[in-house]
């Protein structure tokens, strides 16, 4: 009887020891699990944030585009207004040269 009692204390020891073991080996591989699922979103953060970067860009240059377009359709009526008003006073400067010329030297 003592005999049975030793071997079934002896046997829950070992059982005891073998699933500390085997509860530690779990541990390792819920750890090990955990920091690939860390790696893994991550990455995924890295990557959503990347294309969120592109995205931006892609909409200010895209927003450039326009601004840019826009001034150089304001640059090209004013520049349009200048030359109407430069050919307008050409006139009035060519008019006003000749009246100097035939005024002053009589006609010819």
């Amino acid at each position: 009887m003592a005999y049975e009692i030793l071997k079934s204390i002896v046997e829950a020891e070992s059982r005891a020891v073998e699933i500390k073991q085997q509860a530690a080996r779990q541990a390792e591989e819920k750890k090990a699990n955990a920091l690939k699922q860390q790696q893994e979103l991550l990455e995924q953060a890295r990557l959503h944030g990347k294309e969120e970067i592109q995205a931006s860009v892609a909409n200010a240059v895209e927003e450039s585009r326009k601004a840019i377009q826009q001034i150089l359709q304001e640059a090209d009526e004013s520049c349009a207004k200048i030359a109407e008003q430069a050919s307008q006073k050409k006139e009035e400067a060519v008019k006003a040269v000749i009246g100097k010329v035939v005024g002053t030297y009589g006609s010819c």
